[in-house]
């Protein structure tokens, strides 16, 4: 026997051996030769699924009994306190309802144990409605079943079997290779047996470790002997009703061609609800920008009428936020007064009083002559005196009198500029603002004349989706930046509105248009950007439509395309389907 031959029986009992020990080398955790494994896929449980024009049923085999999910039809909403009655192969079962699960009832029937196509007749009677539905319910072997499982634990043992067949054979092929190269050893001489040793020796070493090398680290010791496996396997139909058997749940998922899988109790965490699309005539409208104004009769300035410095009210200056009524007095203004014009006026005051005396003086000495000179003359100095102290009057306050700053209205104050203590200006300088919360308006702007000559009302939309029902007060007749300014009145002005908030306008204008009208939370951006709404096309399964729309008001647009009469579209919520990946 030459050495050529030796090598090459060698090798072909590796390439034999190759096939089914690869296998066990791409062990748990790791990928070999570049391919990812691919995850188990929990397949659904035996489920039935049928329909009326009022109701939707979805029954799901877990285990001994059935469970049955039934929702309205239309709205896809849950049907609660119904008297469900399953009757198959002549076994009638009243389903009870599920603690705690609206429109979830079970039942636990002999057939269920029963491999093969049964047909089920539901008779469903709820408080405002009546069905009869039928299908068909196919329920795999369970002797499969048990063939896979085992003792619960079907798909790790029959991975356990495959690993030690694979390191079986292995281990058969290497000890095959090892008495080649043992036979070359004793045989050969020269470089051939150098050769044939050092094989002999490195091979010897990898049986000594065959343990490692066909598990890692891995424990197969009976402790463990339940752990599941993660190697990609293609579960069949009777692993499939073994998950369903003992349990195994499923989450909503994307399918290849883009529709959502989306299992009822996921529908009844996501609350999902739908309408049936119906085409229908609407207005005309066009979208605008504007914010929230005051209106002129619901707001106010607080000003000066001189200069001084400012004091507080009895209450303290009112801060940005605080509710003040008509009339309140918010501060006071201390006149400022320099030395000069003090001393000025302490002269005039002097000046005053020096001839109120004399003027005293002239009216006592009349007085005494009351006879003896005429009444005219006692009276004209009466009249003098008088005119003196009222000027005498007038004079001293200047000095000492504070102005009163007072609320114009009823309302919110809206800015406070003054601290105490400052000297402010008198007329130019606004020092408080008040605006009335209830009276709130919305200005606007629109480019094209028509528009704004053909507004017939209007809802408005903020930041944080709040919807403002407007009504259209005019439009002024000069531009502003080459824009027409448009004035609505908010109807009934929810709190937290503020002034200079922005808000998106939709207006109604003249004319119609057709399409099918629907919530504004149904309409999702898609990948792309581009609008689409969810269509429910059956009970567990949803379909993207791109659609065209047009806005109607803050709550709904109007679909011009994309979708067909009839069609259940998910209106609440849309947008966490859109996530499901």
């Amino acid at each position: 026997m030459t050495i050529r031959r030796l090598f090459a029986a060698a090798a072909v009992a590796a390439s034999v051996a190759a096939p089914v020990a690869f296998p066990a080398l791409a062990h748990e955790g790791h990928a070999h030769g570049g391919e990812e494994p691919k995850p188990v896929i929990a397949m659904a449980a035996p489920t039935l699924e049928t329909s009326s024009s009022d109701l939707e049923l979805v029954a799901v085999v877990q285990g001994k009994h059935l469970l049955v999910y039934l929702d309205r039809f239309a709205t896809n909403e849950p049907v609660k306190g119904a008297t469900v009655e399953v009757t198959a192969d002549g076994e009638a079962v009243t389903a009870s309802p599920v603690p705690g699960e609206d429109g979830v009832y079970r039942l636990e029937a002999g057939w269920l144990s029963t491999p093969g196509a049964h047909d089920l007749t539901v008779s469903i009677t709820a408080a405002d409605a009546s069905d009869l539905l039928i299908g068909t319910l196919e329920i795999p072997a369970t002797a499969a079943v048990a063939s896979v499982t085992g003792n619960g634990n079907g798909v790790a043992d029959v991975l356990g079997r495959v690993r030690q067949d694979s390191g079986l054979l292995l281990g058969a092929a290497m000890v095959f290779l090892l008495g080649v190269l043992t036979t070359v050893a004793l045989t050969q001489r020269g470089r051939s047996r150098t050769v044939a040793g050092a094989a002999l020796i490195g091979l010897g070493l990898l049986l000594a470790s065959g343990a490692a090398f066909a598990h890692g680290d891995e424990d197969h010791s009976q402790d463990n002997k339940d752990k599941a496996p993660t190697a990609a396997v293609a579960p069949t139909a009777a692993t499939t009703a073994a998950m369903a058997t003992t349990g195994v749940s499923e989450s909503p998922r994307r399918l290849p061609d883009g529709s959502l899988y989306v299992p009822k109790p996921s529908q009844r965490l996501l609350s999902v609800r739908t309408t049936v699309a119906k085409p229908q005539e609407a207005a005309q409208t066009v979208q605008l920008i504007g914010q929230i104004v005051a209106d002129p009769n619901g707001g106010g300035h607080v000003q000066a009428t001189q200069t001084g410095r400012i004091e507080p009210g009895d209450k303290g200056l009112p801060y940005v936020g605080q509710r003040v009524e008509a009339g309140q007095i918010l501060a006071y203004i201390a006149p400022a007064v320099t030395s000069v014009e003090r001393g000025g006026l302490q002269q005039q005051i002097a000046s005053v009083e020096q001839e109120i005396v004399i003027a005293q003086s002239r009216v006592e000495r009349l007085r005494k002559l009351v006879g003896s000179v005429p009444q005219r003359d006692i009276d004209e100095a009466e009249a003098t005196l008088k005119g003196l102290q009222r000027q005498r009057a007038a004079l001293s306050p200047a000095l000492t009198t504070k102005e009163a700053l007072k609320a114009p209205i009823s309302g919110v104050v809206t800015a406070n500029n003054v601290k105490v203590g400052q000297v402010v200006e008198g007329r130019d300088q606004v020092l408080f603002e008040i605006v009335d919360p209830s009276r709130l308006m919305v200005e606007a702007v629109a480019f094209d004349p028509r528009v704004a000559n053909s507004v017939r009302g209007a809802t408005a939309t903020t930041a944080d989706g709040v919807t403002l029902t407007l009504e259209h007060l005019g439009h002024s007749l000069a531009l502003r930046q080459q824009a027409i300014p448009l004035l609505f009145q908010i109807n009934t002005p929810p709190q937290g509105l503020s002034v200079g908030q922005p808000v998106r306008i939709v207006a109604q204008i003249q004319g119609t248009m057709s399409g099918i009208v629907l919530p504004r939370q149904s309409v999702v951006r898609g990948p792309n950007g581009q609008p689409l709404v969810w269509e429910h096309e059956s009970a567990q399964r949803f379909v993207a439509r791109p659609v065209r729309t047009q806005p109607v008001d803050g709550n709904t647009v109007l679909v011009s395309a994309g979708i067909e009469a009839e069609a259940r579209i998910v209106t609440d919520g849309a947008g966490l389907l859109n996530q499901v990946r």
